[in-house]
């Protein structure tokens, strides 16, 4: 599903519009991101938490010039979904 398909659907079932629909949009994906960023999880019930995640340091050997390279330690967005999402994900029946 692209995002203009998403959109479409979010029109259809909420009746705002288009312009509403997108603010409603960017002011969730900035809260959920400013939040992880801040070192905070934001959970949503029935669907999964986001929270951030710690990469280590890292090696890497580009095999075009013969070197290594070192990826420095950093942060990125992780997303665990929730055992409700995964059951229905896979068809199974939940109370």
């Amino acid at each position: 599903m692209t995002n203009k398909e998403f959109t479409k659907q979010l029109i259809a079932k909420t009746n705002l519009s288009s312009i509403e629909i997108a603010e409603l949009q960017a002011a969730c994906t900035d809260m959920i991101v400013q939040q992880v960023a801040e070192g905070n999880t934001v959970m949503f019930t029935g669907l999964g938490t986001f929270e951030p995640k710690e990469k280590q340091e890292r090696k890497i050997y580009n095999p075009t010039t013969k070197e290594y390279k070192t990826i420095p330690a950093r942060q990125t967005l992780g997303f665990r979904p929730s055992p409700t999402y995964k059951d229905k994900l896979n068809g199974e029946n939940t109370l």
